[in-house]
């Protein structure tokens, strides 16, 4: 199955400063995850550039986060919550109007997460590899719901991402 990458068509243009700020802070974020496999992190912003949540993927807070767990699939998908849900629960303020900075394109129950939370626009990556091809079919759902409800989703290619150390 292929993914339905959404195309504003024309040359991309280089990327906004902030926008890329925002999604390296995401990437910083993302290295607080204990997931051996794939580390996510969001940051959510609003219109003045304030900070309001910022959430890596990872076991609900007080639920054990040990090796054997970790390295289980089946038991680290079962237990592992995503970075987009704890970037709003954690937020301070309202999220509405927020941008969602987000270091791996968000999987569809994120994204419906993302829309209930009133984030109105979407800053990330385009899937790739293994990610992309396996779940292409939550990437074209989210892809669906973004263009139904309007949300704007800017790309950016990960070669413009200085990735924290």
């Amino acid at each position: 199955m292929s993914i339905d990458i959404p195309h504003s068509g024309g040359q991309p243009s280089a990327p906004d400063k902030w926008d890329l700020r925002f999604l390296e802070m995401a990437h910083m974020v993302a290295t607080w995850s204990k997931d051996p496999s794939t580390q996510v992190g969001c940051v959510l912003v609003d219109d003045e550039r304030i900070v309001r949540g910022i959430g890596y993927n990872g076991f609900p807070r007080g639920v054990c986060d040990c090796d054997e767990r970790l390295h289980d699939r089946d038991t680290k998908y079962l237990f592992v919550q995503h970075a987009e849900p704890n970037a709003i629960t954690n937020a301070s303020g309202k999220t509405e109007g927020c941008t969602a900075y987000v270091t791996h394109h968000p999987c569809a129950q994120c994204t419906g997460l993302l829309i209930q939370a009133g984030i109105r626009r979407i800053v990330t990556h385009a899937p790739e590899g293994g990610l992309a091809e396996r779940y292409a079919a939550s990437f074209n759902a989210s892809y669906a719901m973004l263009r139904e409800v309007g949300i704007k989703t800017t790309l950016i290619d990960t070669h413009h991402i200085k990735k924290a150390a």
